[in-house]
C-alpha cells in the first residue's frame, strides 16, 4: 500500500512543483501566504494518492491493469500541465482547455507546438521515463501473491477519512477570507480546494468549458437573429481595415502625445500620417465594460445590449467583409468570456495566448496577421486584441527590450519599487510602439488599408501621494479613462476625415461610440449607424458632459472625477 501511495503521489507532484517554482500567485489566492497553500495542497495530493491506492488495492486480480491505467491517465494530465507551463508560462486553465477542445485538430496541434523547445522535450522525456520506471516496478510488485495483504489496508480507510476531514471540513489553515469561505457549502469548498492540484483542475476546467460553450451557443443564436442590414457602399473597391485594441495604455505616457521620454519613437516618426485625437475617454476603467460598448451598440445607459445584438464584426461580415479576431489575451474566464462572445462574431478567431498569467508577447500576433493579410479576399476586417501594458508590466515585453531603468524615475517616486514599476510600464509602452510599427509596415503593402488604434482604458501610476497603481478602482480617477485614439491610412486619409479630426482633435469624447466610427472606416450603410456619434462625420455632436461607468455600474460624469 505504501508503494502505491508513493507512486500516485509522485505522479501528481511534478505539475504542482512546477507551478510552485514559477510562483503563480493566482493559484493560491485563498491563502494568507504561500506556505498555507503548500501545506494544503500537499495534504490534498496525499489524500488523492491514498484514495487511488485504496481503489487499486480492492481491484483484486485487476489491480495491475488498474494501476497502469491510472498511472497513464495521471501521466497524461501531468504532461498537459507541464506543456502548458512550458509554452505559456501559465497554469492550466479553462482557456487552455478551450484551445485544445474548442478547435480543430490542426489548430490543436499548432497550440501544442507553439514555441516548442528542446528543453520542453527533455523535461517531458525525463518525466515519462520516471513514470515508466514506476509502472514497471509496481507491475512486478503487484504480481506477487503476498502483495497488498489484509494488514496493508487496515489503517488506510481511517487515514483516508481523517485526512479528508482535515482538508475539507476543518482546514486549520489561514485563508484571506476565512468567514466567506467557511460559509460555502461543503461540496463548493471541496471543488474550490481540489483545483489546487493541477491534474485535478483539468476536470473542473473541462466542466466549466462545457458550460461556457453551451452559454456561447445559446447567446449567439439570440444575437445572430438581429441583423443590422449592413451593406457596403463601394463594393468594388478593395479595403483592409484593422482595429488594434491596446490594453491599460494611458495617453500621456506616449511621446507621440507629448510625453517627455521617447516611449513611441516609431509613431513619432509617422506623426504627420496620423489623425490623433487628444481627449478620447474610455467608457469604463475595465476591459469588458469598455470593449463591449466600443464594438457593439451597447452604451453606458444600456450596457447589456451586446448580449442580444451583434457587434461591428457581424455587421461587416454581413456586408461582405472577411472578418478576423486575432488575440493575445485569454479565451475563456471571468474576464475573457464576454469578449470571446464578440470575437466569435468573426469568421476566423486566432488566440496566441490563454490568460494574463502568461508571458506571450504581443509580437506573437504578427505572424497570423501576415498570414491573413495574404488571403485573397478583397475586403478584410481585422481586430487585434493585445496584452499591451496590463499588469504585471515586466511580463509584457522581452527583457532585451528594456529601454528605461528605475534610476530615471527615482526623483519623482517615493520608493525604489515605484520607480521600477514606472520604468516597466514605460518599457511596455515602448514595446507596444514597436509592435505597432511592425503592423504598419505590413499594412503599407496593402492598398487602401486603414488602422485605428485605441486602448480599452487607462491606468493609475502612483500619480498622487498615497495613490495606487492599476485600474478598475471603485473610486476612479480620470487617468484611468484617458486613452490614445488615432487613425492611420495607407497613402493618406480622406480630406473629410482630416477636417473632422481637425475639428474634434481637442474635444473630449467617449470611445463608447467607436461602433459608428468603425462603420465609417468600413464604408458601411446600416440602419443603426448614427452620424452624430461618429467622430469622423461632419455631423458629429460630442456630448457636453462625457459619462463613464464605474466598477459598480454607476454612471458618473467624467469631469466630476479627480
Amino acid at each position: 500500500m505504501g508503494a502505491l501511495i508513493l507512486c500516485y503521489a509522485l505522479a501528481l507532484l511534478p505539475p504542482f512543483l512546477v507551478e510552485l517554482w514559477h510562483d503563480y500567485s493566482g493559484v493560491y489566492y485563498l491563502y494568507a501566504s504561500r506556505w498555507n497553500y503548500i501545506f494544503s495542497t500537499s495534504l490534498l495530493i496525499l489524500l488523492f494518492a491514498l484514495a487511488l491506492a485504496c481503489l487499486t488495492h480492492y481491484a483484486g486480480r485487476f489491480r495491475r491493469f488498474l494501476f497502469v491505467l491510472l498511472m497513464l491517465a495521471l501521466s497524461f494530465l501531468g504532461t498537459v500541465n507541464l506543456i502548458h507551463v512550458a509554452l505559456y508560462d501559465a497554469p492550466i486553465s479553462v482557456g487552455a482547455v478551450d484551445a485544445l477542445l474548442g478547435t480543430d485538430l490542426h489548430e490543436a496541434i499548432e497550440y501544442l507546438t507553439f514555441h516548442w523547445t528542446k528543453g520542453v522535450m527533455l523535461s517531458l522525456a525525463l518525466y515519462g521515463a520516471g513514470g515508466l520506471a514506476m509502472v514497471l516496478g509496481m507491475w512486478r510488485l503487484l504480481g506477487r501473491p503476498r502483495c497488498c495483504g489484509r494488514r496493508d489496508h487496515r489503517w488506510a480507510w481511517p487515514a483516508l477519512l481523517v485526512l479528508a476531514a482535515v482538508v475539507y471540513r476543518f482546514p486549520g489553515i489561514a485563508y484571506y477570507h476565512v468567514e466567506a469561505f467557511q460559509k460555502k457549502a461543503l461540496w463548493s469548498r471541496m471543488a474550490e480546494l481540489n483545483r489546487q492540484v493541477p491534474s485535478v483542475r483539468i476536470f473542473h476546467d473541462i466542466g466549466n468549458w462545457l458550460a461556457y460553450r453551451q452559454w456561447l451557443e445559446q447567446t449567439q443564436q439570440v444575437r445572430v437573429g438581429n441583423n443590422y442590414g449592413a451593406a457596403l457602399v463601394e463594393a468594388s473597391r478593395p479595403r483592409t481595415v484593422v482595429i488594434v485594441l491596446g490594453e491599460s495604455l494611458r495617453r500621456d505616457r506616449m511621446s507621440v502625445y507629448g510625453y517627455h521620454l521617447p516611449t513611441t519613437p516609431r509613431l513619432d516618426a509617422r506623426r504627420k500620417q496620423l489623425l490623433l485625437f487628444n481627449r478620447a475617454i474610455s467608457p469604463s476603467n475595465q476591459t469588458v465594460p469598455s470593449l463591449t460598448k466600443m464594438l457593439t451598440t451597447a452604451t453606458i445607459h444600456e450596457p447589456d445590449r451586446f448580449l442580444t445584438e451583434p457587434s461591428i464584426l457581424n455587421a461587416a461580415k454581413n456586408a461582405g467583409y472577411r472578418t478576423y479576431w486575432l488575440s493575445n489575451q485569454g479565451r475563456v474566464g471571468v474576464f475573457d468570456s464576454l469578449i470571446s462572445l464578440i470575437a466569435h462574431d468573426s469568421e476566423t478567431t486566432i488566440f496566441t495566448n490563454t490568460e494574463f498569467y502568461g508571458t506571450v508577447y504581443d509580437e506573437a500576433l504578427l505572424h497570423p496577421l501576415g498570414v491573413v493579410l495574404k488571403e485573397e479576399y478583397p475586403h478584410k476586417f481585422i481586430v487585434l486584441h493585445t496584452l499591451g501594458s496590463h499588469q504585471n508590466y515586466r511580463n509584457r515585453y522581452p527583457p532585451e527590450n528594456s529601454h528605461f531603468s528605475a534610476e530615471s524615475y527615482l526623483d519623482a517616486c517615493s520608493t525604489p519599487e515605484e520607480a521600477q514599476t514606472l520604468a516597466e510600464y514605460d518599457n511596455s509602452v515602448r514595446y507596444t510602439d514597436e509592435v505597432l510599427g511592425e503592423i504598419l509596415q505590413l499594412l503599407e503593402k496593402q492598398p487602401d488599408s486603414v488602422l485605428l488604434f485605441v486602448s480599452d482604458h487607462g491606468e493609475r501610476l502612483f500619480d498622487k501621494e498615497g495613490s495606487a497603481c492599476g485600474h478598475g478602482f471603485p473610486e476612479p480617477r480620470r487617468l484611468e479613462f484617458d486613452v490614445p485614439y488615432f487613425i492611420w491610412c495607407n497613402g493618406g486619409c480622406p480630406k473629410a476625415w482630416k477636417r473632422s479630426q481637425a475639428r474634434n482633435r481637442d474635444v473630449a469624447f467617449s470611445t463608447e461610440n467607436l461602433f459608428h466610427t468603425a462603420a465609417n472606416l468600413l464604408g458601411l450603410e446600416m440602419e443603426v449607424y448614427k452620424a452624430q456619434d461618429d467622430v469622423l462625420n461632419p455631423r458629429y455632436l460630442p456630448a457636453r458632459k462625457p459619462l463613464i461607468i464605474d466598477v459598480n455600474r454607476q454612471v458618473r460624469p467624467y469631469f466630476s472625477l479627480p
